[in-house]
């Protein structure tokens, strides 16, 4: 049996691929036909196992997607930023088994399973660039939980690190910053270790140059050392 951990993994990828193929499509067609909600920090999107069939589309903010794990804690398993989709697993059918919460005030624009599926549907090419990323991001999952499984806990940390870079990150001159605020307790709830062994691993990246952080506590990332250093 899998665990809420391996389906998260397995899921991550999957959204942002779907993002990149119904970004132009949903929001020029079904998106401008609803209106945005606001969620204020730490106010949850949507939550495991609600019943809610709908994709959510986030107009503006940030926003953690993750579960709670069988013995409490949090997981998170991407962190996702306007023009991102989260609530992709309302299209299985099993219960839902990931939740998503905002990491400071946004507003995202709820739109049906069921509209979702009718533009699929109606357009050939879109079905099969669907079919296509399931079948990478079925790739991707496998990478991933060998990752969890085989890598050691810096290893981990300098993926996320990278992952989160290029896809929340703004270049900053010689460093990307991430222009969210993520705590090193939320970064241990997406390497999967405790949060003292991440303080350890970041204070060795931040001794080598690779992390530190900005006035605001924004985290600043030599992508180019953190990937070398990953390889």
């Amino acid at each position: 049996m899998t665990t809420r951990t391996e389906r998260g993994a397995r899921y991550a990828p999957l959204s942002s691929a779907l993002t990149t193929i119904f970004r132009g499509k949903l929001c020029d067609t079904v998106v401008r036909r609803h209106s945005a909600v606001a969620f204020d920090k730490g106010q949850v999107i949507h939550d495991i196992e609600d019943g809610n069939q709908s994709f959510f589309f986030i107009q503006s903010g940030f926003v953690k997607v993750g579960t709670i794990a069988e013995d409490g804690r949090e997981l998170i398993y991407d962190v996702r930023k306007s023009g991102d989709i989260v609530g992709e697993l309302c299209a299985s059918d099993q219960p839902r088994q990931d939740r998503a919460v905002a990491l400071e005030r946004t507003e995202v624009v709820a739109v049906p399973l069921d509209e979702v599926l009718e533009i699929v549907q109606k357009d050939r090419d879109l079905l099969r660039q669907f079919v296509q990323r399931f079948c990478d991001s079925l790739s991707d999952a496998y990478d991933q939980l060998n990752s969890v499984a085989f890598a050691d806990s810096v290893h981990r940390l300098v993926a996320v690190l990278v992952r989160l870079g290029k896809q929340l990150g703004r270049d900053a001159g010689r460093v990307t910053e991430i222009t969210t605020y993520l705590t090193q307790e939320e970064l241990s709830q997406m390497v999967a270790v405790r949060r003292e062994r991440i303080s350890t691993a970041m204070n060795l990246l931040r001794d080598r140059g690779m992390v530190n952080y900005s006035r605001r506590g924004h985290l600043l990332l030599d992508l180019k050392a953190l990937e070398a250093y990953g390889e």
